[in-house]
């Protein structure tokens, strides 16, 4: 996965859970509709830009982490992990 599939995916990631808490923020504007409405096109834009940042440094730790963990080193009292 590339770096620009990486940023993809953080930024689909971001827009969709910005829209629904932008939603859910804007559930508390009193006006029917229009509040979740504005909310949602808030935090989707702000979630989409957010995901696109973080996207690729939660992916790259994942891999790392999951490198770590598929290791052959020794573990503690010298068996294998």
């Amino acid at each position: 996965m590339d770096e620009k599939d990486k940023e993809e995916a953080g930024k689909f990631a971001g827009l969709g859970l910005g829209a629904i808490g932008g939603a859910r923020l804007g559930s508390m504007i009193p006006i029917p509709i229009v509040g979740p409405f504005v909310g949602g096109v808030v935090g989707a834009a702000v979630g989409s830009e957010v995901g696109k940042r973080v996207g690729k440094a939660v992916i790259n730790a994942g891999g790392a982490f999951m490198d770590t963990m598929r290791s052959e080193e020794p573990g503690p009292a010298g068996s294998k992990a």
